[in-house]
């Protein structure tokens, strides 16, 4: 039976006009006093039902997530159908919403009952709907399914032209509608993610302007901390440009090279300083790894090389370059790091001669020596070795010599190296070593170790010395342990004897020489007595005189000796008066009295000059022997062609000390004789008559209250005594 077209007699264009423009019109309403898509919605269907009473309306959305259709607005379809069909799948048989939003078509349902696309949803039947038209809600911007719009009747029919153009117009406005809703919700979600980002971004920029402030600070501080290093460091830095040119130095880089900043930009720096060879040639650009270490993009460490200063001089240096690049991994720039080593190569050199000097000092000994490093390898042995082992250097250097010891001892000698190597504490160990011939023998080795400023170890220097008799002796002797011990006793009973028999020597030295003057005296005194008496009785007395005058001078020999051993006894026991302010031109001009005949014989002339000091403190009896003696020796040692000149001069030395010169121009002392002029009964001219002991006694004064004398001399012009007396020597009342 053919469908009734139910609304046909009711709707037409004008009508369906005046419906959606009425719609239209509330939908705007609604929307712009920011009603719910709901309301809105609801709006549309319930201006169409109210003009068409037979209409059933119903939105459904699209879930795109699950591609379900959502209850949006049905307001007057049955709730229990209306639940029923909330979430219903889309599917090309699922009644005529999910097969319109599969297809994207509308779908005409004329009849629920006799359409297959219904059979899985019959509740419709059971609410009283009998047909359903639906229209798919595309969206306007990019043609997706927004959802479904349909009309249900309670009777089956079939849709006019005009009613299917009225369908699409709700579906439109529908779907306008909904666009408007995603577009404000967009916009809100877009409104809360800018205020989170303005949020956000006023929190970043205040945390940005705190760092920066920060580093700032930092930045501030580092380029101080910097400035500082650099300006204060000790070693020249400099920075070059990928062009070669000087962009910064510090100071210390100004003081080496002698260029200020402005004079060393006006060429590359490698023209500037480094232009040439030590030799005068050219050094070209290319050949320089201090400039390569940029465009080659590499790192110069410790490199040795010679800059040239201002003025032309050379100087050695030791250089470390580094590249510098920027945020791309470009190099950009170069730091150069400069030391003078000038006094470190002075240094090298020295300890390199001291090293060769002490090798050919080492082998001229007659001990086996050698060298070491300071890891503990030897690195040179002298020739005593290869005649004792038989062994050449390559077979003992670096640590193969213990192959040359006893196997007893080997473990033993590495094991003390090896405290010593890590100590620094000096080596020494006895062990025995193989001979040439397969004997062994022992020695005794000893080592110490060269240090440096720092006090590192520069070298190891030692000496094995051969003690194999020994070793063989003191076995001998432990055999005879128990009589030692009882040599060793009478040894110190007999050392014990021996130093109160020197004391007896000294006191009887004293005692002797004091006891002797007498009867020296009666002697002399017999001499002229016989003199006298040989003269009346002898017939002859030419013959007898020249004894009697041997006699006297022997006596006076004899006089002059005690006199000098009493001395020696005196000054040896420091039996000496207490200080006292002496005047020396008192005392010269007593020597001048006392030995006016030895001056008047050789017509001597004694000069003095005492500016700043004319006495001292001294004792009188020490200082008259001290200038007694050199003022005998000046006369008595003059020059046969020229009249003796003696000049006594006196100055301040130090901190209150004196200096005291006795200078002469007699026959003067050979060099080589200079040392042996303090010594007991040494005599240097043997045309003189003398003892040999003033010197000696001048010496012991001068030394026993700290002083010292030295002595300058030249043959055939004269001689100068020096005596530095200590502190304390001016006496304080002066």
């Amino acid at each position: 039976m053919p469908l009734p077209d139910a609304l046909s007699t009711s709707l037409n264009t004008s009508s369906a006009f005046s419906v959606f423009t009425s719609a239209q019109r509330q939908v705007r309403q609604k929307l712009m006093a920011g009603a719910s898509l709901f309301e809105v919605v609801d709006a549309i269907i319930l201006t169409l039902e109210a003009a068409f009473p037979d209409v059933l309306a119903s939105v459904l959305l699209l879930d795109p997530a699950t591609n379900q259709l959502r209850h949006l607005s049905a307001p007057s379809l049955p709730p229990a159908y209306a639940k029923a069909i909330d979430g219903v799948m889309v599917g090309p048989m699922v009644g005529s919403c999910g097969a319109a939003a599969f297809s994207k078509k509308r779908i005409v349902v004329e009849s629920i009952a006799e359409d297959p696309r219904w059979a899985n949803l019959q509740e419709a039947l059971a609410h009283g709907l009998q047909a359903c038209w639906s229209q798919p809600i595309v969206s306007a911007q990019d043609d997706t399914v927004l959802g479904t719009f349909a009309l249900y009747y309670k009777a089956a029919r079939r849709p006019t032209e005009d009613e299917l153009q009225l369908l699409e117009t709700a579906a439109d406005l529908a779907g306008t509608a909904i666009e408007w809703e995603h577009v404000l919700a967009e916009r809100k979600a877009l409104e809360r993610e800018l205020q989170a980002s303005n949020t956000a971004l006023r929190t970043l920029n205040t945390q940005l302007e705190n760092k920066i402030t920060e580093r700032t600070a930092e930045l501030e501080k580092q380029h101080y901390l910097t400035k500082t290093i650099t300006d204060n460091a000790t070693g020249a830095l400099f920075m070059m440009d990928a062009t070669g040119y000087c962009t910064f130095m510090n100071p210390a880089a100004v003081e080496m090279v002698g260029y200020t900043f402005e004079e060393i930009r006006q060429q590359p720096l490698h023209y500037m300083i480094h232009h040439h060879r030590p030799d005068g040639t050219f050094y070209p650009l290319e050949e320089c790894p201090i400039d390569r270490a940029l465009p080659q993009n590499f790192d110069v460490r410790a490199h040795e090389d010679v800059f040239i200063h201002k003025d032309g001089t050379y100087f050695p240096v030791l250089c470390a370059a580094s590249p510098i690049f920027d945020d791309h991994g470009v190099p950009i720039s170069t730091v150069i790091e400069v030391r003078n080593i000038t006094e470190e190569k002075k240094n090298q050199q020295e300890l390199l001669d001291s090293a060769t000097r002490m090798q050919t000092l080492l082998s001229a000994m007659p001990q086996i020596a050698f060298t070491a490093t300071p890891a503990g390898e030897l690195d040179y042995v002298n020739g005593n070795w290869r005649d004792y082992t038989g062994m050449g250097k390559d077979e003992v250097l670096g640590e193969a010599w213990v192959n040359s010891l006893h196997p007893d001892d080997r473990s033993r000698a590495e094991a003390a190296w090896a405290h010593s190597l890590q100590t620094g504490q000096d080596y020494e160990i006895e062990f025995r070593v193989r001979q040439w011939t397969g004997n062994y023998r022992w020695y005794l080795a000893r080592a110490i170790a060269l240090r440096n400023q720092e006090d590192q170890i520069l070298k190891w220097f030692g000496t094995a010395t051969d003690i194999h008799e020994q070793k063989l002796l003191i076995e001998r002797l432990a055999s005879t342990q128990q009589e030692l011990q009882a040599m060793n006793t009478e040894l110190s009973q007999k050392n014990a004897e021996l130093e109160r028999t020197n004391a007896d020597l000294d006191n009887f030295i004293y005692a002797a020489s004091h006891d002797l003057k007498a009867p020296i005296a009666n002697l002399e005194g017999l001499v002229a007595a016989l003199q006298d008496e040989l003269r009346d009785l002898v017939q002859e007395p030419g013959a007898v005189e020249p004894l009697l005058e041997m006699m006297e001078k022997s006596i006076v020999r004899f006089r002059t000796t005690i006199n000098e051993l009493t001395e020696i006894s005196k000054v040896q026991k420091q039996v000496d008066k207490p200080h006292e302010q002496v005047e020396i031109g008192e005392l010269v001009d007593e020597f001048t009295l006392e030995n006016a005949e030895l001056i008047a014989k050789y017509k001597a002339r004694i000069k003095t000059h005492f500016p700043e000091v004319s006495s001292l403190c001294f004792s009188r009896k020490n200082l008259r022997s001290v200038l007694y003696n050199l003022l005998t020796n000046a006369i008595k040692y003059h020059h046969p062609t020229r009249t003796p000149e003696v000049k006594i001069s006196t100055r301040l030395y130090g901190d209150n000390g004196v200096l005291l010169t006795v200078e002469d121009n007699g026959l003067g002392i050979e060099e080589r004789h200079l040392d042996q002029i303090f010594g007991m009964f040494k005599r240097v001219h043997q045309h003189v008559e003398g003892s040999g002991v003033g010197l000696y006694i001048v010496k012991r004064i001068v030394e026993n209250i700290g002083g010292e004398i030295l002595v300058q001399s030249t043959v055939g012009e004269g001689t100068r005594f020096e005596i530095r007396l200590p502190n304390g020597a001016v006496c304080q009342a002066f």
